[in-house]
């Protein structure tokens, strides 16, 4: 069994071809996400996929104020991948502004992703009833929800769903983040770095710290076999 990391972004790393080389060698299972469709192209172009590296179309929300989202760019790279993310919601305060676009876009997404049964990896923040209510208004059979801070209530509502939740060194170091992590069913457990916006320590993450980063994990939960948990669990959640 060798370990998954569920959310990467290799091309936050100004030694991005070091890091794809590493991860490769390392044997890791990295999902490496993108923040726009043309970056994921750009990172198709750049390397080939492996059977350690694959990468995610997607469109974060964080970006809907600086770069428009291209519906056709979109939709042509839907054939080219199972893995659509980083997508979702984010009304902070910094990203409220653009909601109503956010909304149309995530749902646009999710709409298209679901006709071909794609898997998603989601950023929810300060918008989970938003998120819940259009994955499940397009009937998304397989999501992720990365990093989730929100509410433990609707929490249960993205379990009764069927949905997974990714979660990474940086959420065992506060209350918030220790509570969303002993709510998580063992089997419904993922592990992410979301490198390079996780640490480990004081460091910022990278996939020389994976390992570490289940350990972390482990620790927390007071669980031993979680290289063994997440990775059946993603191999059923790829089955589905």
């Amino acid at each position: 069994m060798h370990l998954i990391d569920t959310h990467f972004h290799l091309d936050y790393y100004k030694n991005h071809k070091y890091w794809y080389d590493q991860i490769n060698k390392l044997q890791q299972y990295t999902l490496c996400v993108t923040n726009s469709p043309e970056v994921y192209y750009s990172c198709r172009k750049l390397y080939p996929e492996t059977k350690f590296v694959k990468f995610a179309l997607g469109y974060n929300p964080q970006q809907s104020s600086e770069v428009n989202f291209s519906k056709s760019a979109f939709l042509h790279g839907l054939s080219t991948t199972q893995y659509i993310g980083e997508v979702g919601l984010d009304f902070s305060k910094r990203f409220i502004g653009t909601k109503q676009k956010q909304l149309n876009i995530f749902d646009f997404i999710c709409r298209k992703s679901a006709e071909q049964n794609k898997l998603l990896s989601v950023h929810s923040r300060m918008a989970e009833y938003d998120t819940l209510r259009i994955l499940l208004r397009h009937k998304v059979s397989k999501a992720i929800i990365h990093w989730y801070s929100g509410n433990v209530g609707i929490m249960h509502h993205f379990l009764n769903a069927g949905y997974y939740f990714s979660v990474n060194s940086s959420m065992c170091t506060t209350t918030n983040g220790q509570k969303i992590l002993s709510q998580i069913p063992m089997e419904r457990l993922l592990v992410e770095s979301d490198g390079p916006f996780s640490k480990i320590g004081t460091k910022r993450y990278t996939p020389t710290d994976l390992q570490s980063t289940y350990d972390l994990i482990s620790d927390t939960l007071g669980v031993q076999n979680i290289t063994y948990i997440v990775y059946h669990n993603f191999k059923r959640l790829l089955a589905d």
